[in-house]
Parts: C-alpha cells; sequence; structure tokens
C-alpha cells in the first residue's frame, strides 16, 4: 500500500504509471490467476471484474477504501442518439489526476478488432474530444483473446502513427504498456497510455 503523501508532489505522469497503470497489471494479474474462462468473456464481463480486483485486490484498494481514489465502471454504451458515451473506467485519485479509459476485445482471427481499436469507436473518441475533453491524458486496454499478442501490440503501434500521432513509445516502467501522443481535434495535445492484457 502507498501513502498518499508520496504522491502529492509528483508530476502527473508518475502518479498515472503508479497509481493508476500498475494497479492495473496488478488486477489482471489476479484476474488471470483466477478467471479461467476469461479467454471467452464479453468486453463488460472483463472489466467488471478487472474493476472489482481493482478496488479490493491491489496496491490502491486501501486508498479506494478510504476514498482518496475514486474508481467508477461505466459499461453501458451509446444506445439511442440522445445518450452520452461513457468510457469504461474512470478513474479519480484524490483531487490531482481524473483519467478516463477505454477497453477493447481482440477475438477475432482477421483485422476487425485491430481496427476496432483505431476507430473513431475506440481512440477517436478521446482525439474528437468526446473523451477526457478537459484532460491531457487517457488511457486504452487491449483485451487479447485471440491471435498473436506481440503482432497485434506492433499492428496497433503501426496504427497509432496514423492517428495523428506525434510520437509513440513503451512505458518502461510497464510491461506491455505503450505511451502515445495525438494532435486531438478541438483543444490540446492528448497523452494516451495503452495497456494489453493477454487471456488467449
Amino acid at each position: 500500500m502507498f501513502p498518499l503523501s508520496t504522491f502529492k508532489f509528483r508530476k502527473g505522469k508518475q502518479v498515472i504509471i503508479d497509481l493508476i497503470l500498475k494497479p492495473l497489471v496488478e488486477a489482471y494479474e489476479v484476474m488471470k490467476g483466477r478467471d479461467c474462462d476469461a479467454v471467452n468473456y464479453d468486453e463488460n464481463a472483463i472489466t467488471k471484474r478487472l474493476v472489482w480486483y481493482l478496488k479490493h485486490e491491489t496496491s490502491i484498494a486501501k486508498l479506494y477504501q478510504k476514498r482518496t481514489i475514486a474508481i467508477e465502471m461505466r459499461p453501458k454504451e451509446q444506445a439511442t442518439i440522445e445518450e452520452t458515451y461513457e468510457p469504461d473506467i474512470k478513474i479519480l485519485v484524490w483531487k490531482m489526476l481524473w483519467m478516463e479509459i477505454e477497453a477493447k476485445r481482440f477475438y477475432e482471427k482477421n483485422n476487425w478488432s485491430i481496427s476496432e481499436y483505431l476507430s473513431d469507436d475506440g481512440i477517436g473518441r478521446f482525439l474528437s474530444g468526446r473523451y477526457s475533453k478537459n484532460e491531457k491524458h487517457g488511457g486504452m486496454i487491449g483485451y487479447i483473446q485471440n491471435g498473436n499478442f506481440h503482432t497485434i501490440i506492433q499492428k496497433i503501434k503501426a496504427g497509432l502513427l496514423r492517428r495523428d500521432c506525434k510520437e509513440c513509445h513503451d512505458v518502461v516502467e510497464i510491461g506491455e504498456c505503450l505511451l502515445s501522443i495525438h494532435n486531438r481535434i478541438s483543444s490540446n495535445d492528448i497523452e494516451m497510455y495503452h495497456l494489453f492484457f493477454y487471456f488467449s
């Protein structure tokens, strides 16, 4: 467990790594060890379990229980034109940082899942300002249930470069994590953190 005072004077990137990305990886590792059927789950079922483990069985669990960190799941997508899109996971770290995260599954043998991740209904939601409009960062999680793990990540990395991407590189503190920086249509650049969880 991390004392919050450890993070109060750190920059946003380090807070994102220590209090959001690393705990998400911890939750994934717990889930992968316990839910052997996750390879067959739909996106919302994976996200629901991931969020539960994040809240209860990671290094930020006590911060969540003390309401220092807020974690919300919004699995319902837009069903009508009047409804608002909401990201899959929202995390608020004290009053320092708010991050919205969108998840996508990779479960087809063809290129469809990669196209969906890179589409206007994937990362495009952040680039258009529908998500994280007032934030300079956002997150994507790829749930890989079918296909070659490293090939998919390489295709995503190549695809990100075609989405107004100024730079893209690995986040060295976390395995299978990318940081891409993009021009955004309506405001300043956005930093996108990409995590990939392998369930196949």
